[in-house]
C-alpha cells in the first residue's frame, strides 16, 4: 500500500488527528514557543528541534502484553486467566508468520542494539499483569541490551483482574511489589531524564488520571525551559478524540470494560481537576517537542496548538516507533 503523506502548517487553535501510516514536514511554531519539524512514517519518526546541539535516537516499545508464567505464578491464576490467553497467538506484522510477544520483545531489544539507540522508552502494558516470571524476563532482556531505558506503567502492567481494590491502591501495591525492577528512576509516578539537551519526562497516567503531585512535577519541568518530550501510556485528550486522559466524558457513565476487566468502575465524579489542568499545561508548554504514548495498539497522530502527539502501535506483534531527534536544519 502506498504511503500517505501529510503537510500541515499549524496555526493557533488548530486541531487535527490522523491514523494513516505517514506524515511529512509538519512544522510547528507559535510565538516564542519551541520550533519543531516532524516527519516520517508509522514506525520511524524524525523530530527536528530548535536549539538542539546533537542528535538523539529513542526506540519506543509499548503494549507488548507479554505472558510467560511458570508454576510459581499459579497462585494468581484466578486473576490472570483471561489476559494470559490474550495475544497468545499473534502474527508478526511484517512476515505474517506465527510468533509470540516474548519473541517480539526480544526482537525489539535487538533492534535497539542494532540501531545504537541512546534510550529505550517503554510506555506501558509491557506485561499482561504483574507476573513475577514475566517481569523478571523483561528485566533480564532489558539488562542484556546494556542500554539505558525509561519505563512507565500501563493499565495492565499492575492489574490482576478480579483482585479487590481501587485502581490507585492496586497500582501502588503492584508497582512496588512486582514492577519496581523495571524502573531505573526512583519515583514510580513521574521522572525526568535530561539526555543530549532534551528533557525526557515520564508521567504515569495508567489510571487515566494525573494527581496533584504529578501535575506539580510536570509544571516544574516546563519551568526548566529545556526541550521536553512527555512519555506516558494513555494518549492525552484533544477535541474529537475517543476516550483518553482528560477526556471530558471520562467517568462511570462511559466505562464499558469494567465488567470484563473485573475492576472497579471509573469514578462517578469524572476527572480529577488536576487531570484537566495537566492536559491544559501540556498543551500550552512552550518547550514541548512531542508527546509519545501507546495504549491504543495502532499508529495515531494528533496535533493541537504546539502539541504533537504520537500514539505508537503495539509491540506484541513486533511494531515500535524509532524516534530520531535532530538539530533543526539538519533533518
Amino acid at each position: 500500500m502506498k504511503r500517505k503523506t501529510f503537510f500541515q502548517t499549524m496555526a493557533l487553535g488548530a486541531v487535527g488527528s490522523w491514523s494513516a501510516p505517514g506524515l511529512r514536514a509538519v512544522p510547528v511554531r507559535l510565538g516564542d514557543r519551541l520550533r519543531t519539524v516532524h516527519s516520517g512514517g508509522e514506525q520511524r519518526t524524525t523530530i527536528a528541534v530548535e536549539g538542539l546541539a546533537a542528535p538523539m535516537k529513542v526506540l519506543q516499545v509499548t503494549d507488548t502484553h507479554l505472558s510467560c508464567d511458570d508454576a510459581s505464578d499459579q497462585a494468581f491464576d484466578d486473576f490472570s486467566t483471561r489476559m494470559r490467553k490474550a495475544f497468545a497467538t499473534v502474527r508478526h506484522h511484517e512476515t505474517l508468520k506465527p510468533t509470540t510477544s516474548v519473541e517480539c520483545l526480544e526482537e525489539l531489544m535487538r533492534l535497539g542494539v542494532e540501531q545504537k539507540v541512546d534510550l529505550l522508552a517503554l510506555t506501558g502494558d509491557i506485561v499482561n499483569y504483574p507476573s513475577a516470571t514475566a517481569v523478571e524476563f523483561v528485566r533480564k532482556t532489558l539488562a542484556a541490551t546494556r542500554l539505558p531505558h525509561l519505563y512507565t506503567a500501563g493499565n495492565h502492567d499492575w492489574h490482576y483482574e478480579g483482585m479487590p481494590g481501587s485502581a490507585e491502591s492496586l497500582r501502588k501495591e503492584w508497582r512496588e511489589k512486582r514492577l519496581r525492577p523495571l524502573y531505573e528512576q526512583p519515583n514510580l509516578s513521574f521522572s525526568s531524564l535530561v539526555m543530549k539537551g532534551i528533557n525526557l519526562v515520564t508521567i504515569d497516567n495508567s489510571t487515566y488520571q494525573v494527581d496533584e503531585e504529578q501535575l506539580a512535577f510536570f509544571q516544574r519541568q516546563v519551568g526548566r525551559n529545556i526541550p521536553l518530550v512527555l512519555i506516558a501510556h494513555i494518549p492525552l485528550y484533544v477535541p474529537a478524540m475517543r476516550m483518553s486522559c482528560g477526556h471530558p466524558e471520562w467517568g462511570a457513565a462511559t466505562d464499558r470494560n469494567f465488567a470484563i476487566e473485573r475492576r472497579e468502575r471509573w469514578s462517578e465524579k469524572g476527572n480529577l481537576p488536576s487531570t484537566i489542568e495537566f492536559v491544559k499545561v501540556v498543551k500550552g508548554a512552550p518547550c514541548l517537542a512531542a508527546v509519545i504514548t501507546g495504549h491504543w495498539h495502532s499508529h495515531f497522530m494528533t496535533v493541537e496548538s504546539n502539541q504533537v502527539q504520537y500514539v505508537t502501535p503495539a509491540g506484541f506483534n513486533g511494531r515500535y516507533r524509532l524516534l530520531e531527534f535532530q538539530p533543526l536544519g539538519s533533518a
